[in-house]
């Protein structure tokens, strides 16, 4: 494949691995360019949906990452006793479009670098400028390196220091919770991926390959308050239903990471020049849709497919923005609209909020998870 260009992807976590991946396919030269010493094998688990996978398969990425993740049997909603809310088993889940797959952060990191390889990663390299014209942009790094590309790929989170750099990004918002996570060895006997709603605090559990399970624990806090591997969820979900108390028992309080959530409104533009935004730089959104790394996957993809399409490449990052513009806006208007029902609280709301989830139609259910799950370039 003939060579179109350079190309400096800020960020070594999964959007900017998946990109640089999809860039080569597209035939650009790659480089990663990430701030830590080395990959990041923390963090706790996530979850991949149909369209993320769909999205990996694309640029010949999926075979690496199914090999480390664990499908799940459907998904579920309880309530803190235990009542089941709703649910979908695996042949649901397969009618409109499959199961989601579990698997520890560090691990879906390790095998995107695997599929890249690891000569095209820059470590301990922190980018504080970025200038960009038509024919090109410039990456500064701290210490005064500076590197010319063709295209510069922001990859690096919901802070990006390239949106910035661009002046693409509009105000971070507090989104009104505080999330404890954590990965822990922990036998569970075959359960769907699960959300437990109690008040305005909810916890979720998903099993991970080699008898392990990633778990999180969201409350209303004030930004701060909390710090990783200081502080423990309140005791309250110790009374929720098993095995939400073993689990808790099971995780030493310097494995738990503590993260306050934030999001934005759409950005205007993804895009500057020859800069391109992909992943949490370009659709800062809140957690609650577990759809973040798919949506990332996606971008990757896209934006390959665009690039590959022409010659034009302000026109392929157009293009790249106006594919992925309402999908991206779908999920991050339903993760903000998920936030607030599953923040009411008081007895009256958190018994409306049970009779609306359960009385939900199922074929109205199905169907907004068929269109999210229906992922094209």
């Amino acid at each position: 494949m003939t060579v179109r260009g350079t190309a400096v992807v800020i960020g070594a976590g999964p959007a900017g691995l998946a990109t640089a991946i999809a860039l080569r396919g597209a035939g650009f030269d790659p480089v990663v360019y990430e701030r830590q010493a080395r990959l990041s094998a923390e963090g706790g688990g996530l979850t991949l949906w149909p369209n993320g996978l769909a999205a990996l398969a694309s640029i010949g990425a999926d075979r690496e990452v199914r090999e480390r993740a664990l499908p799940s049997p459907g998904t579920a909603m309880r309530a803190a006793n235990g009542r089941t809310l709703y649910e979908m088993s695996a042949a649901d889940m397969e009618r409109v479009g499959g199961c989601g797959v579990a698997m520890h952060r560090g691990e879906l990191v390790a095998a995107l670098a695997g599929r890249l390889g690891s000569d095209a990663i820059r470590f301990g390299a922190t980018c504080v400028d970025v200038r960009s014209d038509a024919s090109g942009a410039t990456v500064g790094f701290e210490g005064g390196e500076r590197v010319r590309a063709t295209l510069v790929v922001g990859a690096d989170g919901i802070r990006s220091q390239v949106r910035t750099a661009c002046g693409l990004g509009r105000p971070l918002r507090y989104g009104g919770s505080t999330v404890w996570r954590a990965a822990v060895r922990y036998r569970l006997p075959e359960l769907p991926g699960l959300l437990t709603l109690g008040g305005p605090n909810q916890f979720g559990i998903w099993r991970l390959p080699g008898d392990r399970v990633y778990w999180f624990a969201s409350v209303p806090a004030p930004p701060g308050r909390y710090r990783s591997g200081q502080s423990r969820p309140p005791e309250e979900f110790a009374r929720w239903h098993d095995p939400i108390g073993a689990l808790l028992d099971a995780t030493p309080t310097d494995e738990i990471i503590v993260t306050d959530v934030y999001d934005s409104g759409p950005l205007s533009s993804w895009s500057a020049d020859r800069v391109v935004l992909v992943g949490d730089a370009a659709h800062p959104s809140l957690p609650h849709m577990g759809q973040g790394t798919s949506q990332a996957f996606e971008d990757a993809a896209v934006l390959a497919d665009r690039l590959a399409a022409g010659s034009d490449i302000s026109a392929a990052l157009r293009g790249y923005h106006e594919r992925r513009r309402d999908r991206a806006r779908s999920a991050w208007a339903q993760a903000r609209m998920l936030a607030r029902v599953g923040a009411w609280r008081g007895g009256f709301s958190c018994w409306l909020r049970e009779r609306m989830m359960a009385a939900a139609p199922a074929r109205v259910q199905a169907g907004q998870l068929h269109r999210m799950f229906a992922f094209r370039t």
